[in-house]
């Protein structure tokens, strides 16, 4: 009884060893790991995520420098009112239009109407917004560069390139898609990017069932 308790402490032991380095080397790689950053080249179309309307910066950046023919944004899922935001609502505050606050921002930035392009229904995910892309498309084959946050930007191209795979798809964040110095110290920061390992997990093995 006594060697099988020293074995099964053994085998316990060396599981949680394997755990500890396994933990340090996602640690030490986690920004490789989680984005993809490097030079653009020209692009038909700049796609906008939706999430954050700072990525709508980037893209007016990426018109100005010729790098895109025009900026393509997603329509997301607008947020369902809960019921103090019902109330608030039936005394006649209503939320604005979160897609109409995005063309106003581009159109208060410089850019001309006939440069944006809206597309999707209510977009509740990457995925949902990537087969949005490709109904507007259809069978055409356009570049893009889709706009996103740096932790998001490796699953991002993935999962549009997988959605669109005639369509070179490029990837670019504002301030690039670089993890900010000493990540680790910002619990906000750390949290995003580990739940974004765990999506990026997901979104593989369910690739993987897939193919």
């Amino acid at each position: 009884m006594r060697m099988m308790l020293a074995t099964l402490w053994r085998i316990f032991a060396t599981l949680c060893a394997f755990m500890v380095i396994a933990a340090l080397l996602i640690g030490i790689n986690l920004e490789r790991i989680l984005m993809v950053d490097g030079p653009l080249t020209k692009a038909d179309h700049a796609v906008v995520l939706d999430g954050n309307n700072a990525r709508l910066l980037r893209a007016k950046e990426l018109l100005d420098q010729g790098l895109v023919n025009d900026i393509w944004i997603s329509n997301g899922e607008p947020a369902h009112p809960d019921e103090i935001e019902q109330i608030v609502e039936s005394l006649g505050y209503h939320a604005p239009d979160r897609t109409e606050i995005k063309r106003q921002i581009l159109e208060h930035l410089g850019v001309p109407a006939d440069k944006l392009v809206f597309f999707g229904h209510g977009s509740l995910t990457t995925r949902d917004e990537a087969k949005a892309l490709r109904e507007k498309i259809g069978d055409q084959a356009p570049s893009f560069i889709v706009v996103t946050t740096n932790y998001h930007s490796r699953r991002a191209q993935a999962i549009f390139q997988a959605a669109v795979p005639q369509s070179i798809v490029q990837v670019t964040c504002q301030q690039g898609c670089v993890a900010p110095a000493h990540w680790w110290k910002d619990p906000a920061i750390a949290a995003q990017f580990v739940l974004e390992f765990v999506k990026q997990i997901y979104f593989r093995l369910g690739m993987a069932a897939a193919g």
